[in-house]
């Protein structure tokens, strides 16, 4: 802008987002007779969003202000597609880490970073089943998502093989540890001819990028949400009341996924910007209530 304007730059809506996609809805009774019934409820969403066009392409942004960028806005991919170096594995003579030199100049570094991934699932939904046996109900609700990643940041704390930044004094001794390791270490590579997606250990260096596709994983996920159980007596006189129902009910009751962090489904972030989505950098993980109680219908 003009310096003569007083302001060093100005909001506008610029860019286009493509959004397209299919919802499927299902509900039947597969069981309907006097004493049984069995209700169940299907939905599938499927949903592609596209960056079409963009002030700049190729807007770097970071989940964190202190952190390297964690995302990307590029023409052509998702909101909030994940960015770094991709992660080739370990060598199987040396242990060390391997990652894609994209620009082949024998060097891994900003230049060699890509689109690793995007935090929105390919598609997701929910599984609903309502059971009644003559006083007894039940009642389970499920959703699923398939296609997510999540950028597991916190493995970059509990992994680092040994290596402590900052740990040495002027004698060269190790005075601090920057963090224990998690279990998962003891996989890492011993000796050549050890297959494994695991460094070796070292006190000297970081055997690991943060911004690689290492710690960005498979987020999909198949979550019982709730399952409530109750059981109804009808009083054969209803002088006093109609009906008393008492129930147990479960949130969060179990997730199938094979993330390695806690929960699939948090973001250190919020959720508040899709842009940086899919981040666990030690969320919190969802809570599983218990919960008790009764309802008289007078």
């Amino acid at each position: 802008m003009p310096a003569t304007s007083g302001f060093p730059s100005f909001t506008t809506n610029s860019g286009d987002i493509q959004n397209e996609g299919v919802e499927l809805s299902l509900n039947a009774y597969l069981v309907k007779r006097k004493d049984f019934s069995w209700n169940m409820g299907l939905n599938v969403s499927y949903l592609k969003s596209t960056i079409k066009s963009l002030y700049r392409d190729g807007e770097l942004v970071s989940a964190y202000s202190d952190l390297f960028p964690t995302h990307i806005l590029k023409v052509g991919e998702a909101p909030g597609s994940f960015w770094g170096a991709k992660y080739l594995g370990v060598d199987t003579e040396t242990g060390d880490p391997m990652y894609e030199d994209l620009n082949k100049d024998d060097a891994i570094d900003d230049n060699d970073n890509q689109v690793l991934g995007k935090a929105t699932p390919d598609f997701y939904g929910g599984w609903t089943n309502d059971f009644k046996y003559k006083n007894f109900d039940l009642s389970i609700v499920s959703q699923f998502s398939v296609g997510n990643k999540v950028y597991n940041l916190i493995r970059t704390t509990y992994q680092t093989l040994g290596w402590s930044d900052g740990g040495w004094d002027e004698n060269n001794n190790l005075y601090q540890v920057y963090a224990n390791n998690a279990t998962i270490v003891n996989d890492r590579w011993k000796k050549p001819g050890d297959k494994t997606d695991m460094p070796r250990a070292s006190l000297v260096f970081a055997n690991y990028m943060q911004n690689s596709s290492q710690f960005i994983e498979d987020a999909s996920f198949f979550r019982i949400r709730t399952l409530g159980i109750g059981y109804t007596f009808r009083p054969k006189t209803k002088n006093a009341f109609n009906s008393l129902r008492m129930y147990m009910q479960v949130q969060n009751l179990a997730v199938f996924t094979g993330y390695y962090g806690f929960d699939p489904e948090v973001s250190s972030t919020g959720g508040s910007s899709e842009t940086t989505a899919g981040v666990d950098y030690a969320a919190y993980p969802q809570a599983r209530t218990l919960t008790f109680g009764v309802n008289l219908n007078f």
